[in-house]
């Protein structure tokens, strides 16, 4: 096991720090190799609760030379009531791969599909989202700073780890990043329950689709800069699909139609 780190942080600095404690979100953090993170392992009673999994992310940590701190379970249980006897402490972004939509824009392949989440508010969607993306290879989500679902543990734990794998780009307007997407080529879908069948696009190389909020749906402003709105034609008595479920919908089409399935 790797040595012991630093002194355990006070009260007042753990409130500013990120931790993971779902055995998914650990174990695909630490295989994708991030930097400026700690393994945190209860002692005493908490060991018990070692199971399994647990001990395989340990060895996972032994492999990757990550930095392992024994801590009372106490102020594991003060991160997370719920945890199962370990944590992973976040010191940078590592655990998530943030980029700039800039920087995409920059060195994006030839084909590409892009996803923005209109406001998208429950961290589990969000999550649920990231991890669709992850399986279908949808090269960039895009989320905005404000008033909308960070990254937070419960969007990590709902994507199953996929946080660290799927480039996610925050930004300060909506509209700015859709206009920026259109004259670097990309055609803009939205969803809207009146647009076109999914089914019946021939989606370009460059696709972006936009996802809206779980109670409003895309909002007007971005409706209207969209280039075309289209709809998942549905038998049911429910008039709606989880925005999650869509955003998976979307970006198989896309996937499926662009070869890439």
């Amino acid at each position: 096991m790797a040595g012991a780190c630093s002194a355990w942080p006070s009260s007042a600095t753990l409130a500013d720090m990120k931790y993971l404690t779902s055995f998914h979100g650990i174990q695909e953090v630490l295989r994708a190799q991030a930097s400026q993170v700690r393994l945190l392992v209860a002692t005493g009673s908490g060991a018990a609760k070692l199971g399994p999994r647990a001990r395989d992310i340990l060895e996972t940590a032994e492999k990757l030379h990550i930095p392992v701190e024994k801590l009372d379970q106490k102020k594991l249980d003060a991160i997370d009531p719920e945890n199962k006897g370990i944590a992973l402490l976040v010191e940078d972004e590592s655990a998530e791969k943030s980029v700039s939509l800039e920087d995409f824009l920059h060195e994006m392949p030839a084909c590409a599909c892009v996803l923005i989440l209109d406001h998208i508010e429950d961290p589990q969607n969000l999550g649920a989202i990231i991890r669709s993306a992850d399986a279908f290879g949808i090269n960039l989500v895009i989320i905005p700073k404000r008033r909308a679902s960070p990254l937070t543990e419960a969007a990590v734990r709902s994507s199953a780890g996929a946080t660290a794998w799927v480039p996610v780009a925050s930004v300060q307007n909506l509209a700015d990043a859709v206009e920026k997407l259109q004259k670097a080529g990309f055609w803009v879908y939205a969803s809207d329950m009146k647009g076109a069948p999914l089914g019946s696009i021939d989606f370009p190389g460059k696709t972006c689709f936009i996802l809206g909020n779980e109670g409003d749906g895309v909002s007007r402003l971005l409706l209207d800069k969209a280039d075309e709105t289209i709809a998942i034609p549905m038998r049911g008595h429910v008039d709606s699909l989880n925005v999650s479920v869509a955003a998976a919908i979307c970006m198989y089409e896309f996937a499926a139609k662009r070869g890439g399935l």
